[in-house]
């Protein structure tokens, strides 16, 4: 695979900080290559050479497509602390438990021959799992959860399930035939997730997970 021109690399980087001060982290090859799908486009679309088209990719435009990309996952609270939010969602503990276990193995994936601070996202949601477990009250076997931190959870295991089908690298404990199993559980830890949502329909306007104001 061609290594990214030194402009996707740099751009990706500002893009990823963009994100990152409305609250999300996305992996930097993702980044890098939704960059050059986009330049890809506009040059199409404006009959220019794709090195004419990065110019259009200024600090306003990276703002502008980070704001895009969180509006596309606005069900997971962009930039807002999952512990703050109302844990309206009971989780059972048999499903807490196999959500962590998924969630150690993205880690661990997005680890393998990775960027060392791609796992962060599984690790803030295992950290916030065990401090709402920590702070839970009461007899029942449920731990409340905001419902965004189920979504974030989900998006991300599925990532990970789609990434192990597309052949990335397994840690170098995990025995190469066992791809197919992890793919499946993970999927399976996935749809448990999903199984707790409630289907209320897309949020809109500025409601309690809208997306956050471009901060100062």
């Amino acid at each position: 695979m061609p290594r990214p021109s030194s402009w996707v690399s740099t751009t990706a980087s500002t893009l990823g900080e963009e994100l990152a001060r409305i609250g999300l982290t996305v992996p930097t090859d993702r980044l890098e290559a939704l960059l050059t799908d986009r330049v890809a486009a506009v040059a199409e679309q404006m009959r220019i050479t794709e090195r004419t088209a990065r110019q259009y990719f200024d600090h306003d435009t990276l703002r502008t497509l980070a704001r895009e990309l969180a509006l596309s996952i606005k069900e997971e609270a962009p930039g807002a602390d999952l512990l703050t939010l109302p844990r309206t969602i009971p989780m059972p503990l048999p499903t807490l438990g196999a959500t962590i276990a998924a969630l150690v193995e993205a880690a661990a994936l997005a680890g393998v021959d990775k960027d060392p601070h791609e796992p962060a996202p599984a690790m803030a949601l295992i950290s916030t799992l065990g401090v709402l477990t920590r702070e839970h009250a009461g007899d029942l076997p449920t731990v409340r959860v905001p419902e965004p931190l189920l979504t974030r959870a989900a998006r991300l295991i599925e990532n990970t399930a789609a990434l192990v089908h597309h052949g990335c690298p397994l840690p170098p404990d995990v025995a190469e035939d066992v791809r197919p199993h992890l793919q499946k559980a993970l999927r399976d830890d996935a749809a448990r997730l999903r199984a707790l949502i409630p289907d209320t329909g897309r949020r809109s306007g500025s409601g309690l997970w809208a997306v956050p104001d471009d901060p100062p």
